[in-house]
């Protein structure tokens, strides 16, 4: 099918200019001729049904003889129908090179597309048969981007840029706390996801501030007024467990209800695990299976994890132990740190698969390279009984007092046993 498409646009665009030869259209005539504003209104025109019948691949066929033509805005608007699949379908490989020219040639909005692109790399494609080789990440690059593109008064990179430096709060929290809390206070009228990333830096002390959770409750409340579902969750689950503020339960199921009507992933997810507690609501086993599974067809981890639980023990469904591997594994794959810890649990103690020591070794080390307190001290003990790996008791227990440190209740006892 992609071999084909220019070929269909081409013919298409011929057909379509016979037909125009019966009256007099200027904006075509004008584009026929090469004149690249032109080919960049018609495409405009096109897209979206403007003065002529919409027509998305007349659209990029225009767009793109503007874009070839050098013209910023065309370079954009035909870099972003490739990445987004407006017409075509997707082809990252070529939106980087159209968006790349794009932010090259000065256009913000590309620029942050770009940096988009550039953050986790592009594989190669193929494009009107040529290929295009693969973009290796470069995340440092694609930080300063954004940060040009923020520092010209651009929200959108701002919050892209907020967005990558709050995964790795360790090492970017100052800029990150800084950058918000500029933002927020001279913002008459802020964005509600900057709200939310500020008040989880708040809430956490990140930026090397003293956490604040009542301010947290606060600022979550301001981006809940403008009907944020992710600011409504946060703050349901703060007010339900009284974390910074005094506790309201009947209020936090209310806005989680909310949330949730409003499509909120963790709402959905919160409120699930409270049917299957039945805390302050019905135990409800189905019910929280399908909510868990509707979070998970969002492709939210904690709730493809959790549904991955549900099948496992067979809680308001049949119990399906490959399903629930499955399950682990796509959570983990997303990142889910507990979901790496859970597959490490099911190899080692053969639950749900097989037992086996290698590969419980290897979920053990991810989930700890994640930061997993549990991951770390089974990492650790793995090394120190040579489960699956070849053993090494310095290491091992470098781990274990690692974990202790971090206030893992097991890793202290097993040292106290050890030391």
């Amino acid at each position: 099918m992609r071999q084909n498409f220019y070929t269909s646009l081409t013919i298409t665009a011929a057909i379509f200019a016979a037909v125009s030869l019966c009256g007099a259209d200027e904006l075509l005539l004008a584009a026929r001729r090469g004149d690249a504003a032109s080919q960049l209104a018609l495409g405009g025109e096109f897209f979206y049904g403007r003065n002529r019948n919409a027509n998305p691949a007349l659209a990029l066929y225009w767009f793109r003889r503007a874009a070839d033509n050098g013209l910023p805005a065309a370079q954009y608007n035909f870099g972003l129908c490739l990445l987004k699949g407006w017409g075509c379908e997707k082809n990252p490989a070529a939106a980087f090179r159209y968006l790349q020219q794009a932010a090259v040639n000065g256009v913000d909005k590309a620029a942050i597309y770009y940096a988009e692109l550039l953050f986790d790399g592009v594989e190669s494609g193929n494009f009107a048969g040529e290929m295009i080789p693969e973009v290796a990440p470069d995340r440092e690059k694609a930080l300063d981007i954004l940060r040009r593109s923020a520092g010209n008064g651009s929200t959108q990179a701002m919050l892209q840029l907020a967005r990558y430096l709050f995964t790795d709060a360790v090492k970017h929290g100052d800029e990150l706390y800084q950058m918000l809390k500029n933002y927020v206070e001279k913002s008459a009228d802020p964005d509600p996801e900057a709200l939310v990333i500020y008040a989880a830096c708040v809430r956490s002390g990140i930026g090397g501030n003293i956490p604040d959770p009542p301010l947290g409750v606060k600022i979550l409340r301001r981006a809940a007024v403008k009907q944020h579902p992710e600011a409504m969750a946060q703050l349901a689950e703060m007010l339900f467990n009284g974390f910074g503020t005094p506790a309201d339960k009947v209020q936090a199921l209310e806005l989680y209800d909310k949330a949730i009507a409003l499509g909120s992933s963790r709402a959905m997810t919160d409120l699930g695990q409270l049917k299957l507690a039945g805390y302050h609501t019905a135990h409800d086993p189905a019910g929280a299976f399908d909510l868990f599974s509707a979070a998970a067809k969002k492709n939210y981890p904690p709730a493809i994890r959790k549904l991955g639980d549900c099948h496992a023990l067979g809680i308001g469904t049949s119990r399906n132990p490959d399903m629930a591997m499955s399950l682990y594994l796509r959570a983990a794959e997303a990142g889910d740190a507990e979901a790496m810890f859970k597959l490490g649990t099911c190899y080692r103690d053969g639950e749900c698969t097989a037992a086996d020591p290698a590969k419980a070794f290897y979920f053990f080390q991810l989930a700890a390279r994640a930061g997993h307190t549990g991951g770390i001290r089974e990492t650790g003990k793995a090394l120190l009984d040579g489960r699956g790996i070849k053993s090494d008791f310095v290491q091992g227990m470098e781990l274990l007092r690692r974990a202790a440190g971090l206030g893992d209740s097991q890793a202290v006892l097993l040292l106290r046993t050890m030391e």
